[in-house]
C-alpha cells in the first residue's frame, strides 16, 4: 500500500492529509483561532466537586470547566501515606495493581484545590475538555507514564514473543519509578532508538514537573506539538513513501524533527513549490468535500447516508442505481463490500467517535454473512483510533465504537443553521473564507486581473468585514489584489463569485 503525508498551510487553516493508495483517508485541520488542546497538561484549580455524579469541574483556564470523573482520578491519590499500591516482581520490572476499596471523589478532592491534569478530550459542542490527572507524555516511539513501572506494548500486535522481547528491552533501560508504553511505530526499532526516546522523554517530563511547581494555578503547563511535528510524529513510518509540504517554514521544523527522532527519513521529505496547490495536485479537494455531505455514492452506483442522532450516528447502506446484471445476492454482497471500504474511511477522514450504527443490506447466505463480518474487522484493524465493532445481527445491524476525543470533521466545518436549528448543516463562513483563499491560489484565476468583485451570502460578508477583516487583508497583500466584499442573498451560505473589475479602480 502506498502512503503520501502532505502538509498545506495557508493564513486561514492549516492542513495535514494522509493518502493510501492516492485515496486521502485521514485529514487533521487547525486554525489560528482553534488550536488542538488533546495532549496538553495543565496546573488546575478545582472549581466544584459533584458527589451524586462522582466527578468535578477544574478550571484549567479556559472559558469552560474541564470535567474530571472518579475513574480517571490517579489511584495513587487514593492512599494514605504508608500505603503501597504496586507490588513489583523480580523479572521483567512487571507489576500489578492491589485490589483497592472505592473511595468517594468527596473524600479526594476539595474545592479550591490544585492539581495537574491531562486533556483527554477537547471540548465538543456545548461540553468544555475532558482531563485526568493520570498523566502521560508520547513521544515518537514510547509513551511515558510517570510515577509508575508499569511498562506496555501497543495492541497492534498479539506477537506474544515480540511483546515479551520489547518489554524485557524496555525493562533494561528504563529507571525504576518511570513506566512507558511502546507505541505501535516503535515495535520495530533499535534498541539505541529507544535509548534516545527514554532519555528524551524523562527529560521533557522533568522540566514539566518544575513548570508546574512554580506560579499559581489555572496556566498552561505543557503544551502538546502543534499540527505539524504532531502529524509527523504519530504518522511517518517506513511505509510511507513520501511527505510533501508546501510552505518553507513547516518544511524546515519537519527535517529539524525527523534528524532529532528518525534521521534516516529525512530523504522522504519534499519541499512542494509549484504554482499549483498541493491538494490540487493530489486532486483531493472534491474528495474532502464530499465527506461533509449527507449522503456518499459508490462506484458501484449504491450509496451510503450519514444520520446523526443525539447519542450516535446511523449509516445506511443502499443499494441505488446498482441493479447487477446476474446474481442478485451478488449484487447486494458486492455492495456490502464496497460500503464496507468506504464506511472505515469515513469514520477515520471524517474523525466520527462514538457510537456508530451501520444498516447493511439483508443478504441471504449465511457465508456471506460471515464475510462481510470478517472484511469489516479487517479494515478496522487499520484505523489508529481505538475500535470496536460487534457482529451483524439478524436485521442486519453492526455496532462499532470508536474513541472520541475530538470534534468531528463536520463539526469543525460547519455551523448549526440558524434556519433548522440543528436539522440540517451550512458550511462556516471560515470555510468559505478558506475556499476562497484556495481560488485565489490557483494559477491563472489572478493573471490577467488584480481588481475583483467578492460577492458572498451576506453571513459570509458579515464575517468577512468584522472577525475576518485581517484574513482578508493578509489574502490582497500576499496574492497581490484587491477585493471589493459584495453581499448577495441569491449565493448560498457556501458560494462565491468573482467578477473582476479591470484597473478602473488603480
Amino acid at each position: 500500500m502506498k502512503k503520501l503525508i502532505l502538509f498545506s498551510a495557508t493564513p486561514t487553516e492549516k492542513r495535514a492529509a494522509l493518502l493510501e493508495n492516492g485515496t486521502v483517508v485521514e485529514l487533521v485541520v487547525e486554525r489560528p483561532d482553534d488550536i488542538r488542546m488533546l495532549g496538553n497538561i495543565y496546573r488546575g484549580k478545582i472549581k466544584s466537586v459533584l458527589p451524586g455524579l462522582q466527578s468535578a469541574f477544574i478550571d484549567i483556564g479556559l472559558e469552560k470547566c474541564a470535567f474530571l470523573h472518579a475513574s480517571d482520578v490517579d489511584p495513587t491519590l487514593l492512599l494514605d501515606k504508608g500505603d503501597t499500591l504496586m507490588e513489583h516482581f523480580s523479572s521483567g520490572g512487571r507489576a500489578r495493581i492491589k485490589k483497592l476499596p472505592r473511595i468517594p471523589i468527596e473524600k479526594i478532592l476539595s474545592v479550591g484545590q490544585e492539581i495537574l491534569v491531562l486533556v483527554t478530550k477537547e471540548p465538543i459542542g456545548s461540553k468544555g475538555a475532558k482531563v485526568t490527572t493520570q498523566i502521560s507524555i508520547a513521544g515518537r516511539f514510547l509513551v511515558l507514564v510517570p510515577d509508575s513501572d508499569f511498562i506496555g506494548v501497543s495492541k497492534k500486535t498479539s506477537d506474544y514473543k515480540k511483546r515479551k522481547k520489547l518489554k524485557q528491552i524496555i525493562a533494561q533501560l528504563k529507571p525504576p519509578g518511570i513506566g512507558f508504553i511502546v507505541r505501535t511505530i516503535g515495535l520495530s526499532v533499535s534498541e539505541d532508538e529507544f535509548i534516545k526516546e527514554i532519555h528524551h522523554l524523562i527529560g521533557r517530563w522533568r522540566a514539566i514537573q518544575k513548570q508546574a511547581l512554580s506560579g499559581e494555578g489555572p496556566r498552561l503547563v505543557y503544551k502538546e506539538m502543534g499540527i505539524t511535528t504532531r502529524v509527523i510524529r504519530d504518522l511517518l513510518s517506513n511505509d510511507v513513501s513520501n511527505v510533501y509540504v508546501d510552505q518553507k517554514e513547516d518544511y524546515h521544523e519537519i527535517q529539524r524533527y525527523i534528524n532529532a527522532v528518525s534521521p534516516h527519513l529525512s530523504k522522504k521529505v519534499v519541499h512542494y513549490k509549484e504554482n499549483l496547490p498541493l491538494f490540487d495536485k493530489f486532486d483531493i479537494e472534491k474528495d474532502l468535500e464530499r465527506s461533509l455531505r449527507r449522503k456518499v455514492w459508490l462506484r458501484s452506483g449504491g450509496y451510503i447516508a450519514f444520520d446523526h442522532a443525539e447519542a450516535l450516528l446511523a449509516i445506511d447502506v443502499n443499494t441505488g442505481r446498482n441493479i447487477g446484471r446476474a446474481d442478485f445476492e451478488e449484487t447486494l454482497m458486492r455492495t456490502n463490500l464496497e460500503a464496507a471500504h468506504e464506511i472505515v474511511r469515513q469514520l477515520r477522514l471524517r474523525d466520527i467517535g462514538g457510537l456508530i450504527v451501520v444498516d447493511f443490506i439483508d443478504m441471504k447466505r449465511l457465508q456471506n454473512k460471515k464475510r462481510l463480518e470478517t472484511e469489516m474487522r479487517n479494515l478496522l484493524r487499520n484505523d489508529r483510533t481505538s475500535t470496536s465493532a460487534t457482529g451483524l445481527s439478524k436485521f442486519y445491524l453492526m455496532e462499532i465504537t470508536r474513541k472520541r476525543v475530538r470534534p468531528e470533521l463536520q463539526e469543525f466545518y460547519t455551523d448549526v443553521c440558524h434556519v433548522c436549528h440543528g436539522v440540517g448543516w451550512v458550511v462556516s463562513p471560515a470555510t468559505v473564507t478558506a475556499r476562497i483563499d484556495r481560488w485565489l491560489r490557483r494559477p491563472g484565476n489572478t493573471r490577467r486581473n488584480k481588481y475583483f468583485t467578492l460577492a458572498v451570502h451576506s453571513s459570509v460578508a458579515d464575517f468577512l468585514k468584522n472577525e475576518g477583516r485581517d484574513i482578508i487583508r493578509r489574502m490582497e497583500k500576499e496574492h497581490k489584489v484587491h477585493l471589493e466584499v459584495k453581499e448577495d442573498e441569491t449565493l448560498d451560505h457556501d458560494e462565491y463569485l468573482f467578477t473582476p473589475r479591470g484597473d478602473s479602480k488603480k
